[in-house]
């Protein structure tokens, strides 16, 4: 029997904001040292109070605008309860109640694999709300230490639906949310330092069946590679228990990055064991209709805007996926819109050169175009701009270029060299051209016009 994953994410986004949550400690506490960057509010020392971060509540709003959320106009903090020895007030602030946005959508495209074809799907966001972080444990040899100085951090948890159907559709979620963010300017988004953290909810069930599995959540997975590894572990893992006849348990499971495996940690909570209830000593959000409508205006162009621009210019997905991985597809589409004349596919294989301004830059691309120039010429003419520091109009008469005899004397040694691959051209297999051009260029070290080549050896090739 086919089995079917199921997938939805929980995502942790760290919001870079000056100071934290409900206090007024410096957030940023990389390379400080532990438990110095806290104070009694964010410590829970009875009798102190919180105080809303003004610059957390607005990005949070625009994030859930940028997700398509409906955006309430009345939010409002919730008392998470639980104790763990990094959570000193033995609560946390969070939004369970009125959370910020819900009812989103986001729609993801991305190349599953290089080379392949441009896959769309839709994933439906359930909710964005708002909530401090807790401290930080770190295991030694001689037992546990904490350390608090995260604790407050301002943090937005999305929380999508199960939506998603390959550990590949998960990873390209998050990754277009990490752009997201970024381009939004709410956080750096940086998996390795913890500001993007994902937990993802996996079920298998039979294939055409409409009930979901069993859920189990996934936990510790701090890199996009180590997401892939652990969707793809579990997938494997309850495929062979439910083909064993056993049934899949509901519980959390850690990622163990060493032993490539998921580790049973503890059995699911449920809502109801947290007890959450209104926080008493904040009050609630108020937002106008007017301030939604406000944000909703200034939201930037989003990454699948740019993917869509670039598209329309008609340079192969591919590429764009390179261009968006090189963060220069900004660059591409703002220059091709200024210059709509230039060849694209030339313009996106010279961007990420060393140019001395985009001045440089367009000059080039157009004298490579306007020339006809191949690749070996123009990287003869990209060393003579860097060497002369002139416009490349003014320097493709320097270009040494092979003449038509030397080609020819090369492709007759090729020819000769090569029986063969002659033999089965001239009964039809034409595509061994493409290794004899290849080996006219060896000859002549790379410097040939491939285009001349092709034309010289297939006269020769039909003598």
């Amino acid at each position: 029997m086919k089995y079917f994953p199921t997938i939805g994410l929980e995502i942790h986004v760290q919001l870079a904001t000056q100071s934290k949550m409900f206090c007024r400690c410096d957030n940023n506490a990389e390379d400080k040292e532990p438990n110095t960057v806290t104070c009694p509010v964010c410590m829970g020392f009875p009798g102190t109070l919180p105080v809303g971060n003004k610059q957390a509540m607005v990005w949070g709003a625009k994030t859930a605008v940028a997700l398509g959320c409906k955006i309430n106009n009345f939010q409002r903090f919730d008392r998470k309860n639980y104790f763990y020895p990094d959570l000193p007030k033995g609560y946390q602030i969070s939004q369970f109640f009125y959370p910020v946005g819900e009812n989103g959508n986001i729609t993801i495209d991305y190349q599953p694999d290089t080379g392949a074809d441009r896959k769309e799907f839709s994933v439906r966001i359930k909710r964005l709300h708002l909530e401090e972080d807790a401290g930080k444990l770190m295991h030694v040899k001689e037992g546990t230490l904490v350390d608090f100085n995260r604790c407050g951090t301002p943090l937005m948890e999305i929380v999508t639906e199960p939506d998603m159907h390959s550990p590949k559709d998960a990873r390209a979620f998050i990754q277009e949310l990490q752009r997201m963010v970024r381009i939004l300017g709410v956080s750096m988004a940086d998996m390795e330092k913890g500001h993007l953290r994902v937990d993802a909810n996996i079920s298998l069930a039979p294939e055409g069946n409409q009930e979901l599995g069993t859920l189990v959540e996934l936990k510790n997975m701090n890199s996009f590679k180590f997401v892939d590894k652990a969707l793809e572990y579990e997938v494997k893992r309850q495929t062979e228990v439910l083909e064993s006849g056993n049934r899949i348990i509901k519980e959390t499971r850690g990622w163990d990055e060493k032993n490539n495996t998921t580790l049973s940690q503890r059995t699911k909570e449920e809502s109801t064991d947290y007890r959450y209830f209104p926080e008493p000593d904040l009050p609630p959000i108020v937002l106008t209709d007017d301030e939604v409508s406000q944000w909703k205006t200034e939201l930037p162009k989003l990454p699948a805007t740019w993917r869509k621009d670039a598209l329309s210019f008609n340079l192969p997905y591919g590429r764009i996926i390179e261009l968006q991985e090189a963060d220069q597809l900004v660059d591409f589409v703002q220059l091709m819109q200024k210059h709509p004349a230039l060849d694209p596919v030339l313009l996106a294989n010279w961007l990420n050169k060393s140019w001395a301004d985009l001045d440089q830059l367009i000059g080039f691309v157009q004298t490579v175009q306007q020339e006809k120039l191949s690749n070996t010429d123009a990287g003869q003419l990209y060393q003579l701009v860097q060497q002369h520091k002139s416009p490349a109009s003014a320097l493709v008469g320097k270009i040494e270029r092979i003449d038509e005899g030397a080609v020819d004397e090369a492709v007759q040694a090729v020819i000769q060299e090569h029986t063969d691959t002659v033999a089965q051209y001239k009964v039809g297999e034409k595509k061994v051209i493409g290794f004899l051009i290849g080996q006219v260029m060896a000859k002549l070290s790379g410097r040939g016009d491939p285009t001349i080549v092709k034309t010289i050896l297939e006269k020769r090739l039909t003598e």
